[in-house]
């Protein structure tokens, strides 16, 4: 729960990814992740993809905090 209650405060207060996408939706295309974070590279976005999907759900969002690779969105 509070893994959800931490990816709905960061989808709230990320301007890039909340006009990119309803917060009702958790996954994110490459242009919106990399919108809300200006310093992803691809390559980063690649790790994050572990899916290699293309889009960044929210399940990889997480893992990506939890591995160092982003920090979280904060206000």
């Amino acid at each position: 729960m509070t893994r959800i209650a931490t990816l709905a405060g960061a989808l709230m207060l990320s301007a890039g990814l909340v006009t990119a996408q309803d917060t009702d939706d958790t996954s994110w295309t490459q242009e919106e992740f990399m919108e809300a974070f200006p310093e992803m590279t691809e390559e980063i976005f690649d790790m994050i993809d572990a899916n290699d999907d293309g889009v960044i759900d929210a399940d990889e969002y997480l893992d990506a905090i939890d591995a160092g690779l982003i920090a979280p969105l904060e206000g």
